[in-house]
C-alpha cells in the first residue's frame, strides 16, 4: 500500500468557479453604478456580492495557480485542503466516522469527529465563522465537496478504508 493518497482539485471545475465569481463581481459593480430611486439597499447588496465573491475569485485563482492536493488520505489521517475553511489534517484517532451526505443536490464527504467542536476550536478569524455557519447545515464536522475531486467514490473510500484498517491495527499493537 502507497503510503499517501493524493487526490487534486478538478481544474474544470476550479475555472468555472472562478469565472462565475468573476461575473457576480462584475454584477456587484453593475448594481453599485446603476442609479435607483433608493439606493441603500442596492448598495449594500452591491458592496457584499464585490466582497464575498471577490474572495472567492481571489481564492479560486490562487488554488488555480498553485495547484495543491485538495485531500491526501494517509496513515496519519486525512489532510483537508479542498476549501477556504479547510480543516488541515484530521487523524484517524479523531475521527469516529466517514460517510457520503447530500446537501442541495451536492454529494460530501463527510468526516464527523469525536469533538463536535473539533475543527472550529482549529479555526480562527473568518475561517472560524465560516466553520461555524457550516456546522448548522451538515451534522459532520468536515465536509468536502465531492464534486471537486478528481477520483471515483470508489478509489477515496477503499484508500481511506486501507489507511484507517492500518492505523487502528498499529494502534491496537501498542496497547
Amino acid at each position: 500500500m502507497n503510503d499517501h493518497f493524493i487526490v487534486m482539485a478538478k481544474k474544470g471545475r476550479m475555472v468555472m468557479l472562478t469565472i462565475f465569481s468573476l461575473m457576480f463581481v462584475v454584477l456587484g459593480i453593475f448594481i453599485l453604478l446603476f442609479p435607483f430611486n433608493e439606493p441603500m439597499l442596492p448598495m449594500v447588496i452591491g458592496i457584499l456580492a464585490i466582497l464575498v465573491f471577490g474572495l472567492c475569485f481571489l481564492y479560486y485563482v490562487k488554488v488555480l495557480v498553485k495547484r495543491e492536493p485538495a485531500v491526501i488520505i494517509t496513515k496519519e489521517g486525512i489532510i483537508d485542503n479542498s476549501s477556504y475553511i479547510r480543516a488541515g489534517l484530521v487523524k484517524w484517532e479523531e475521527i469516529e466516522a466517514i460517510d457520503f451526505l447530500n446537501f442541495s443536490g451536492q454529494v460530501f464527504l463527510g468526516i464527523f469527529t469525536y469533538n463536535r467542536e473539533l475543527i472550529i476550536d482549529r479555526s480562527s478569524g473568518m475561517k472560524r465563522v465560516f466553520n461555524r455557519l457550516n456546522k448548522g447545515l451538515l451534522p459532520s464536522q468536515v465536509n468536502i465537496p465531492f464534486k471537486n475531486l478528481e477520483c471515483s467514490a470508489e478509489e477515496l473510500m477503499k484508500a481511506i478504508e486501507e489507511r484507517w484498517d492500518t492505523a487502528l491495527e498499529e494502534e491496537s499493537k501498542k496497547e
